[in-house]
């Protein structure tokens, strides 16, 4: 490998990771706290497992094409028309239910800051309000300013990350990472499927390496290990330092489950810190994505009539806005809702049946992933399995 491509499987690896560390890893540890920290570690492989899997049959399934394509034209080629609804339908659902997340989540930690910064107690709406308002400015400035903000703000939040790590090393009680609830597995993994959420950028990443099998698997391979390292790590210090007396059934976000039971100032201080960065740097690329996707979608008619990113802005903030007062506490409910649901038929049946009925009428594939027809096939029980169980028609 030369220097040139080493460096492009570099940043593409990295643009995956990148891609999943953010705003699951704040309400990740509400739900690892009742499972218990040996009991997640099995969620979160298995989720790490589940997302690789279907990261590579989304490879598979691109390397059909000799020309550029994106996921819904995949699903079109196979599914019709019919299936390219469904994808664009289902997109837009993860979109918005993320969008509604993370203004619940902004909402608490801006008014968390400024009631710090008062002395007085902002109620969330203020928070809610101040969000909306610098992310929607961020957004219109466009994609320019937006990703240099991001960069900041990715800085701070890998600062702050590996300042916690180690802080929060020196306070962690083993005994606190004992507990074993293997029944609350399920209550994990629709955070952690959001959490390793990649696959849509695969068929960019395809292009990118211009269709390198081996680097790409390679990018796909290790950029989705990396947050499976981080999550672990992440997971044991908070669980090891977390208070005996801790509140869990009414947190949505770490910063609520430590509350002011936790002693130790500094390690306060640092996760409401990475909570804010890692919000936001989830939060700003999802805004303009669900902006872009809009404009995409309606090019062909309305984007024709109106070309004002102000009209787009609206249609995301205003409703997500009005909808998160109306619905309080939504956090954890709509990331329960985009993995637990919309990721795993979006990401989990969706490719798994591509590549089924695609490998049928393709003659001959430039790869495939391992497994022959067994591979996608669990797939879709395992899809099937998360589906059945978080609609309640299987208990576990």
């Amino acid at each position: 490998m030369n220097t040139s491509s080493f460096k492009s499987v570099f940043g593409a690896t990295l643009l995956i990771t990148g891609c999943c560390i953010g705003a699951g890893m704040i309400g990740l540890p509400v739900r690892t706290a009742m499972a218990g920290f040996v009991s997640s570690t099995v969620a979160t492989i298995f989720c790490y497992i589940f997302t690789t899997i279907t990261g590579l049959l989304i490879l598979e399934a691109t390397l059909w094409f000799e020309e550029k394509v994106n996921f819904s034209t995949i699903v079109e080629s196979i599914l019709g028309k019919k299936g390219k609804f469904i994808t664009l339908f289902l997109f837009l659902a993860l979109f918005y239910s993320l969008f509604v997340a993370y203004l619940d989540g902004c909402g608490i930690i801006f008014s968390d800051i400024v009631s710090s910064l008062t002395g007085y107690a902002v109620p969330k709406y203020i928070g809610i309000i101040l969000c909306v308002s610098l992310v929607a400015a961020i957004t219109y400035a466009g994609t320019h300013m937006a990703n240099r903000f991001n960069q900041l703000l990715l800085l701070g939040l890998i600062i702050t990350y590996f300042a916690l790590i180690v802080i929060g090393l020196q306070h962690v009680n083993i005994l606190k990472t004992s507990q074993v609830d293997f029944m609350s597995i399920l209550n994990v993994v629709p955070i952690m499927l959001i959490c390793f959420g990649y696959q849509n950028l695969v068929p960019s990443i395809t292009y990118y390496l211009n269709k390198n099998v081996n680097h790409i698997r390679f990018a796909i391979i290790i950029g989705n290990f990396i947050p499976l390292l981080v999550y672990m790590l992440w997971n044991y210090v908070i669980l090891g330092i977390l208070p005996a007396d801790a509140s869990i059934k009414n947190a949505e976000l770490v910063t609520q489950l430590l509350g002011g039971s936790m002693s130790v100032i500094s390690i306060i201080f640092l996760v409401k810190s990475f909570s804010l960065f890692a919000l936001l740097t989830s939060f700003i690329p999802t805004a303009i994505s669900l902006v872009d996707f809009i404009k995409d979608s309606a090019k062909n008619s309305l984007h024709k009539k109106i070309s004002n990113d102000m009209f787009y802005i609206a249609i995301i903030f205003i409703p997500s806005f009005i909808f998160t007062l109306i619905y309080p506490n939504l956090f954890l409910n709509m990331l329960d809702f985009a993995g637990g649901f919309v990721d795993v038929l979006l990401f989990g049946l969706m490719p798994a049946t591509v590549v089924l009925l695609g490998r049928k009428t393709i003659a001959s594939a430039p790869y495939k992933v391992i497994g022959g027809k067994v591979t996608p096939i669990l797939i879709l029980l395992f899809s099937f399995m998360i589906l059945l169980i978080k609609t309640g028609v299987v208990h576990a």
